[in-house]
């Protein structure tokens, strides 16, 4: 962890703690964490910018963050926000994806080859949806988990129906598992966790058009 910000560090270190220490919401089961994997520099998993429209956002995101259990985990962010840069999967463009879902969303890499923890895995970082944004069904290689920190979201996996997700949940994808999500009236402050090692563009969009948005 050459070069980077202590505190950053040290956040990270936490948030993975707290997912060790939750039981997944859907199985029950405990998390096993991996081992951190070393990887090499590259930027090209993610399109960068200090501009994206859901970003104005990102302070009501902050505030629902330290309002509940995780309010040590929310105040973090806040205050390592300057060290993250915003982004999106350079795969997801108006060709595949609505543009309401590419205005409503972006991510901040914590560990990963294009964020200031580099790792190959695992992979980590917020992802931020704005209010009325649905994340459409989508799979990837990697298992992942999600830790919630904002209330009001809800959750999809595979052909199930949309199930609320509160504060402080933690939620398991097994590979290749269909998973969607989407918010209504607040924004969606979430931390998402890769435990392999895999490449963001890889993400497969479902061909299920009904989890867009029903």
């Amino acid at each position: 962890m050459h070069n980077v910000n202590p505190e950053l560090a040290e956040l990270n270190q936490l948030i993975w703690r707290t997912i060790a220490a939750r039981r997944d919401i859907v199985s029950g089961r405990q998390v096993q964490v991996p081992s951190t994997i070393a990887g090499e520099r590259q930027d090209c998993e993610s399109r960068f910018s200090d501009s994206f429209t859901v970003l104005d956002h990102l302070q009501r995101a902050l505030s629902l963050a330290s309002e509940n259990e995780l309010a040590e985990i929310g105040a973090g962010f806040a205050r390592v926000m300057t060290e993250l840069r915003w982004s999106q999967n350079p795969n997801y463009t108006t060709d595949n994806s609505s543009q309401s879902f590419l205005d409503g969303y972006a991510y901040a890499g914590f560990s990963g080859p294009d964020a200031p923890i580099l790792c190959a895995a695992p992979l980590g970082g917020l992802v931020l949806l704005g209010p009325d944004v649905v994340y459409p069904s989508h799979h990837h290689q990697p298992k992942e988990v999600y830790l919630v920190l904002t209330p009001g979201s809800q959750w999809c996996l595979d052909e199930g129906g949309w199930f609320d997700v509160a504060p402080g949940s933690l939620i398991f994808h097994h590979s290749w598992q269909m998973h969607a999500m989407r918010t209504r009236d607040e924004p969606l402050l979430a931390f998402a966790g890769w435990l392999d090692v895999g490449d963001r563009r890889a993400i497969g969009w479902s061909e299920y058009n009904h989890r867009s948005g029903e």
